[in-house]
């Protein structure tokens, strides 16, 4: 297998577990503020890598690990608890949706910033895959204040992922990944301390949603980004893990008997079109 082919079969477990996570998500903001959640949930993804860490630690460049790792920490830190903050109020889907626009955001960070150029078929790729989100909201879209708060956080994500694409390659994963996980806790965990009332029965309560969004949906799967991103451009991985959207509807299918329109599976379709397309090196 080679490595791009690796790198993007790594990122597609990623937008698996990430999509199946919108439901944990969802049912953890019935009893817990978004701080409190996202401050354990990181916690329990950081505790998880520890023993990794340990064992791990040999040629790991500290230096640029705490440097990278803190700034991808708060990065997604704010990421996390902005959609959180949305979750009471936005279905799964349309969250599902709006977060998805981080690959929108990739090339356009990657652009002003770094001056990474992209061609015509990546910006046609775009197009079909945002349609192809579009309609898995069943075409019924509309901006409230929540909305903006996850579209901040979608930005937020593109910059996480841009970062790990410009500067991660080189970077031990596991070290990376324990310190961005351990910021972004700490972070969340102090301003849960000034702003939500804590209540270790609420935690209890939403362990099953914080053993999966901490242990597989941050531990697992944003390592898994890290290691994926190493043989993935940025443009091409946003697009590829913002098929977290069909894999949460198809999770809803699964799990929960929801059954998907017509509509819901073009956009589906159009979303694996997208990812193709990306594919090609053309111009």
């Amino acid at each position: 297998m080679n490595k791009s082919l690796k790198g993007e079969l790594i990122l597609l477990i990623t937008a698996i577990i990430w999509g199946l996570a919108f439901i944990f998500q969802s049912t953890a903001a019935d009893v817990l503020g978004a701080f409190t959640f996202n401050g354990v949930r990181f916690l329990l993804g950081a505790l998880s890598l520890l023993p990794l860490f340990v064992f791990n630690r040999k040629g790991i460049d500290y230096k640029k690990c705490i440097k990278l790792g803190v700034i991808l920490g708060i990065t997604i830190g704010i990421a996390a608890n902005l959609q959180q903050l949305a979750m009471p109020y936005v279905s799964s889907a349309k969250a599902g949706f709006i977060t998805s626009l981080y690959m929108i955001f990739v090339p356009i960070i990657g652009f002003i910033f770094f001056k990474e150029k992209f061609n015509s078929r990546v910006i046609f790729a775009l197009l079909i895959a945002l349609v192809g989100l579009f309609l898995l909201t069943g075409a019924n879209f509309s901006f409230e204040t929540p909305d903006l708060l996850v579209i901040f956080c979608a930005f937020f994500f593109g910059l996480q992922i841009t970062l790990v694409g410009r500067f991660g390659s080189d970077v031990n994963s596991v070290a990376l990944s324990f310190i961005q996980y351990l910021t972004a806790a700490i972070m969340s965990i102090v301003i849960a301390l000034f702003f939500e009332d804590i209540k270790l029965a609420a935690i209890f309560e939403a362990g099953a949603s914080i053993l999966y969004t901490g242990i597989l949906s941050t531990g697992v799967a944003y390592t898994l980004q890290i290691v994926g991103q190493r043989y993935t451009p940025a443009y091409l991985a946003s697009i590829i893990m913002s098929l977290e959207s069909v894999m949460a509807a198809l999770g809803g299918f699964i799990f929960l008997r929801e059954y998907l329109s017509i509509m819901e599976l073009l956009g589906c379709a159009l979303m694996f079109v997208a990812v193709l397309l990306a594919q090609s090196k053309g111009e």
